[in-house]
């Protein structure tokens, strides 16, 4: 498919011909003086060593070497020439190789040349990105007066107190309750998952619909009994289709007293605020820089998407294999971090198809500061470092010492990222509106599938930590 490029160094001689934008076989030659040479070297080392009987250390004869150990030396010497040659052929026709090469050895015979060749999967050339036709919808984004409520609600229970209610009454939403359960299932006792003491509140999502229903309308002293259901993928093993029965009992109850949305409310809040209305405005800002910063995030990721749209060109297998194996080991680590157990291959999905947009994003995005010319320098990663110790309230020297290495190569990465989203985004056309609605003709909607690492672990269903849903 493509033409043959010849190499030499020293004496070994090699060519590569491209069999695909991808995939290269390249064909080596060493010369039998240089076979010879390291064959003698191979026999003169083992005949030092070598322990033979009838012959004193270091006294064994060439030739009993040679009838002895003839194969074990050529399949060293073998593996060795295979080696350097490799090394030869990528270095001599920068070949950017990206697996582990497929070799074909030839044999190793006296007298003759020693020759082999290898495939290799090889980075793909890029040596034009497409950016003018670009085209994506975005909105800006708007925070709305409910947003701001909402948070101010959530104040408003920070600030709130709780006491028993006089009179006694039935728990309802709101409420905060303490209770002790035990849980058992098939019959068999599950200590495990059971708590002597635990506070919980209703109305707040905390706990597993039944459980929500079933302790609603009780009071301190009473004792409930309800079943659970459970799917039959949980990933708990031991409640796997299985009905759990949860033996409650309630131990208190405290109704929660919400303070007045005023000023004072505010001055509670922080000494910076003498209004409700100062307090308003610092949510509502903190709230906009909040969703200024996903919507870049967002938008960031559209250009990308669409880049890969609009730019066709084959990827290394290899490379999309890798990229799938670090989004699994992102994944698990997330779920373990989450506290929920060990990975489930179910959650997969498409993660192929993820992976491989993944490598063609970083291939063009690669390319495409080649062809621009785009770098970052050491003085804007130092300026990035100090707004991050600015932020963390870190000295910038223990920052530095923390961005070492491949972390400030990750940080680099980042800010050439970011830079070349800004060159995108001034090539593309960018719609401050929605998405127009994709006509039912077969075509297919933007696609999702370069999100960030972030996101590819789903969040766990009601019931994920059995101590915490009870």
């Amino acid at each position: 498919m493509g033409a043959d490029r010849e190499g030499s160094e020293s004496d070994v001689e090699s060519t590569v011909n491209e069999i695909s934008p991808i995939l290269v076989e390249v064909k080596v030659q060493v010369p039998w003086e240089r076979v010879q040479k390291d064959l003698n070297e191979s026999y003169a080392k083992l005949a030092k060593t070598a322990r033979v009987r009838g012959f004193r250390p270091g006294k064994v004869p060439r030739k009993v070497v040679r009838q002895l150990f003839g194969p074990q030396v050529k399949a060293e010497v073998s593996g060795s020439l295979v080696e350097q040659g490799l090394l030869h052929a990528v270095e001599a026709h920068e070949i950017a190789v990206v697996a582990r090469p497929e070799v074909q050895p030839g044999a190793l015979s006296d007298g003759e040349a020693f020759e082999f060749t290898a495939r290799m999967e090889v980075r793909p050339k890029l040596e034009e990105v497409a950016t003018g036709s670009l085209e994506v919808w975005h909105e800006s984004p708007k925070i709305a007066d409910e947003a701001v409520d909402a948070e101010l609600t959530k104040l408003q229970r920070e600030h709130s107190d709780l006491r028993e209610p006089e009179p006694m009454r039935p728990a309802k939403a709101g409420d905060q309750i303490t209770i002790g359960y035990a849980v058992t299932i098939d019959g068999e006792a599950k200590e495990a998952l059971g708590a002597e003491s635990r506070e919980v509140d209703l109305g707040e999502d905390q706990l597993l619909d039944e459980l929500e229903k079933g302790l609603r309308g009780t009071q301190p002293g009473e004792e409930v009994s309800v079943e659970v259901p459970f799917p039959e993928d949980h990933p708990n093993p031991e409640l796997q289709g299985k009905t759990a029965v949860f033996a409650i009992e309630v131990k208190a109850l405290r109704e929660r007293l919400l303070p007045e949305l005023d000023d004072e409310l505010a001055k509670d809040v922080s000494d910076d605020f003498e209004t409700l209305d100062a307090l308003k405005a610092d949510i509502r800002g903190k709230l906009e820089a909040t969703a200024e910063k996903t919507s870049r995030r967002e938008l960031q990721q559209k250009l990308i998407d669409a880049l890969i749209d609009a730019n066709e060109f084959p990827v290394p297998p290899a490379m999309v294999q890798e990229q799938q194996q670090a989004m699994q080991y992102e994944m698990a680590m997330f779920m373990q971090m989450a506290g929920q157990g060990g990975f489930d291959p179910r959650m997969l999905g498409d993660m192929s198809e993820r992976a491989e947009r993944r490598v063609r994003a970083g291939l063009l995005l690669g390319a495409l500061a080649r062809l621009e010319g785009v770098s970052i320098g050491d003085e804007e990663i130092d300026a990035k470092l100090q707004a991050i110790a600015e932020e963390t309230g870190k000295h910038i020297a223990k920052v530095k010492v923390e961005y070492q290495g491949e972390r400030r190569s990750q940080l680099e990465n980042e800010l050439l990222e970011e830079r070349l989203v800004v060159l995108l985004t001034e090539r593309a056309t960018v719609h401050d509106a929605p998405q127009p609605a994709v006509e039912d003709d077969g075509a297919s909607g933007e696609d999702a599938g370069g999100e960030e690492a972030a996101t590819e672990g789903e969040s766990a269903p009601d019931g994920n930590d059995e101590d915490d849903d009870a």
